[in-house]
């Protein structure tokens, strides 16, 4: 029973649910769900069991909240202790960037050029994800409580049927964090917790709208940020359905007769490629092989793209 398992932010195992099963007749039996305990990265010999009771993609901070709110317990696991979990990133953090994403599409490229080990440097979760430059932390709350008004005003425009004004703020918004990373001395990670809220929100807003190459941009970005907040369990189900959706966009745009040229167009079906192939290796894990998603991915990427 998943009680049983105690909690860790750096944890080993995922919770998965069962919902029905195809027999050998072609038929979709149903059932009560059953729960399943999996694996999410390699587990050493005599390590304990667990799983996650909060948002892996919150900070230490706003875990530890949440933990001890809900739970009443401060946890002391890898993760919460500075030094436990970190990941490689570029040296030049004007290189950060869609970082994780561009990592994985050129390995599977196998493209010799990009960087090495040696142009890298550790960097621990949390500084990935909260690190800033030239900014004080009252200038940094004043950012963060600017988004979220910015947030609400889409929300209102969104209730008011106004789409133009929602994207408006929502963009707007998003260059409250970016605008800082253009080689300025101010500079905010562009794995920040908001700033990835904000994407989300924009990214809802923009396929909603029937704008699929912004969107592209938008999804890309969200996944650079959950590779690098899950880039300690290996694989994660929230990674794995975004890499769906990004294939997805990226397939849809590589058939849009807008203007783009056929070059363009192959790029976009290349990378639907990629994003599938990624998305099914951490899915094969988050959901099993006889998901009807993960079925679905395999035609996919069996199938190809074609621009």
């Amino acid at each position: 029973c998943a009680a049983l398992l105690n909690h860790s932010c750096s944890p080993n195992c995922i919770l998965r649910y069962k919902l029905g099963a195809i027999n050998n007749m072609g038929k979709r039996q149903y059932h009560p769900p059953i729960l399943q305990i999996v694996a999410c990265r390699d587990i050493a010999f005599g390590e304990e069991l667990s799983h996650s009771y909060v948002d892996l993609a919150l900070c230490t901070e706003e875990r530890q909240a949440r933990l001890m709110e809900t739970h009443g317990f401060v946890c002391e696991c890898k993760r919460c202790k500075q030094g436990g979990c970190s990941m490689e990133l570029p040296k030049r953090r004007e290189e950060w960037e869609l970082w994780p994403l561009r990592k994985e599409f050129q390995a599977q490229e196998k493209n010799s050029s990009m960087q090495t080990k040696s142009n890298c440097m550790k960097v621990y979760l949390d500084d990935a994800m909260t690190r800033c430059l030239g900014l004080s932390g009252t200038e940094q709350a004043h950012i963060i409580q600017q988004s979220h008004v910015l947030q609400e005003k889409a929300n209102q425009s969104m209730v008011n049927g106004d789409a133009l004004g929602e994207l408006h703020n929502l963009h707007k918004a998003t260059e409250l964090y970016t605008t800082r990373g253009r080689g300025g001395t101010e500079w905010l990670s562009p794995f920040h917790g908001q700033l990835y809220s904000v994407r989300c929100s924009y990214l809802s807003a923009l396929l909603a709208n029937g704008q699929i190459h912004q969107a592209v941009e938008e999804c890309e970005h969200v996944v650079s940020f959950l590779a690098v907040a899950f880039s300690h369990v290996q694989n994660h189900p929230l990674l794995g359905l975004q890499l769906y959706t990004l294939g997805d966009l990226y397939a849809a745009a590589s058939t849009m007769g807008d203007g783009r040229s056929l070059s363009e167009g192959k790029k976009y079906a290349t990378k639907s490629t990629y994003a599938y192939t990624w998305a099914k290796k951490v899915m094969m894990v988050t959901h099993g092989a006889n998901d009807p998603m993960v079925q679905t991915l395999d035609d996919n990427i069996a199938n190809g793209v074609k621009p």
